[in-house]
């Protein structure tokens, strides 16, 4: 019993530890030019500000808000890419009343200078 409570205990320092050492972003698509500006073309860390906020009181939690941006296709225009953003909302209660996660997923073309791009070739 002492064991597991240790392992348990261990197990919750390294979660928390996991999100205190994310990288924060101020917004979504501060998110999205990081993945942009990336040589691999990925962008992970828990955002912040009136995005979160906005989940945060829509949802009903207050544990951080995960976002994950991977580059789908890169497009032949410099700089612009289609991006797959998931936003991740744990512990979100349910109206059956156990808590899960909440999942937001979407794709969008982009570029650096925040606009779509002006061609369709990739």
């Amino acid at each position: 019993m002492i064991r597991t409570r240790k392992a348990l205990l261990g197990l919750l320092v390294f979660l928390a530890a996991g999100v205190a050492n994310a990288e924060s972003y101020g917004s979504v698509k501060a998110l999205m030019m990081s993945a942009l500006n990336s040589p691999d073309g990925v962008a992970s860390g828990i955002v912040e500000g009136k995005e979160a906020d906005k989940i945060h009181e829509t949802t009903g939690s207050s544990d951080p808000l995960r976002g994950e941006v991977s580059t789908v296709w890169r497009y032949k225009e410099e700089g612009c890419s289609r991006l797959a953003v998931k936003l991740i909302q744990p512990n979100t209660p349910t109206k059956e009343g156990p808590k899960t996660d909440f999942t937001l997923n979407y794709e969008l073309n982009i570029c650096k200078d925040g606009m779509p791009p002006s061609s369709t070739a990739h």
